[in-house]
């Protein structure tokens, strides 16, 4: 894979945060006479506290089949049907990551990135990954969407009908195929009404083939997100009977909206603080919050 992003580690980012909350307030303190946080602290602080936490990825872990898709109006195309028979077990998981901005915080990157074992000759192969920069002209919508699995096991968006004759002008050509009106919805029902909150993001998802994957999301808006949507589609050796999964999140800040609160005292700040702040968004991973791994084994339904 290329350019894998690199977690933060949490320790150094508490510490920078911790320290430059107390240079601000030292400062900021003199100005307002100590009364309350000022501009600069009170957006230190936001950022200090915000939280970046995974859901349980047990929670929508599903065995896929040849009746799952049956069932659902399709039919597995023949390479997948042979694997399934002889092969692998494939299986679908949604994976839920929450970003909980405090107050003024405001984030512009959203980096989520998932290592499947056990390695070896039991490795886990990542099939197929939602979202993906692919479908990001149509969450742009800001519609609910349903999300589906079909035959060929890539993805495909059921629209209300009553909106999707207003919107088809809008979709990529390569897209229209895969989006149909919800009554129409051909698929297994992976994600129902997925509902973006951000605008026209950047978003990136790499690892297909591999047992390590990642997404990186892009927009000026990002700490709107809320709870982010991830979907998975893997597949194991017959036999497994469970996995393990390593998670780590983590939210970069907008410099530009940090280095904006501390305008009033950026000059006196200490100049390992002065350098940092004067490198925009490439200095953004070491005030990012989250950054913990959080370890999963999980028991494959059968």
């Amino acid at each position: 894979m290329n350019d894998e992003p690199t977690p933060p580690h949490p320790e150094q980012t508490d510490g920078l945060l911790s320290d430059l909350l107390q240079e601000v307030q030292k400062w900021e303190g003199t100005l307002a006479g100590g009364t309350k946080l000022g501009v600069g602290a009170e957006a230190v602080d936001s950022l200090f506290k915000t939280k970046v936490s995974f859901g349980n990825p047990q929670d929508k872990l599903i065995r896929l089949t040849e009746d799952t898709f049956i069932n659902s109006g399709t039919e597995l195309i023949d390479i997948y049907k042979q694997q399934m028979r002889d092969q692998f077990d494939f299986y679908y998981m949604t994976l839920t990551v929450d970003l909980r901005p405090e107050r003024v915080a405001q984030f512009w990157r959203l980096t989520c990135e998932l290592d499947f074992g056990p390695k070896g000759s039991k490795e886990p192969i990542i099939q197929s990954l939602f979202p993906s920069d692919r479908w990001r002209s149509v969450m742009s919508f800001g519609v609910g969407l349903d999300v589906g699995l079909g035959g060929n096991l890539e993805w495909s968006i059921g629209i209300d009908s009553s909106q999707l004759a207003q919107l088809l002008p809008s979709i990529p050509n390569n897209l229209k195929a895969s989006v149909s009106t919800k009554d129409n919805f051909k698929a297994f029902l992976a994600v129902p009404a997925y509902n973006y909150q951000l605008g026209y993001s950047e978003i990136i998802a790499n690892g297909e083939g591999n047992s390590v994957c990642y997404w990186r999301i892009n927009d000026d808006n990002l700490q709107r997100i809320g709870t982010a949507k991830f979907a998975i589609v893997f597949k194991v050796p017959k036999g497994t009977d469970s996995i393990t999964v390593r998670g780590t999140v983590w939210a970069e800040p907008k410099m530009n909206w940090l280095t904006s609160a501390l305008e009033d005292v950026a000059a006196v700040l200490s100049e390992r603080f002065q350098r940092l702040l004067g490198q925009g968004d490439d200095a953004a991973s070491k005030f990012a919050r989250g950054g913990d791994a959080e370890f999963w084994t999980l028991t494959l339904p059968k």
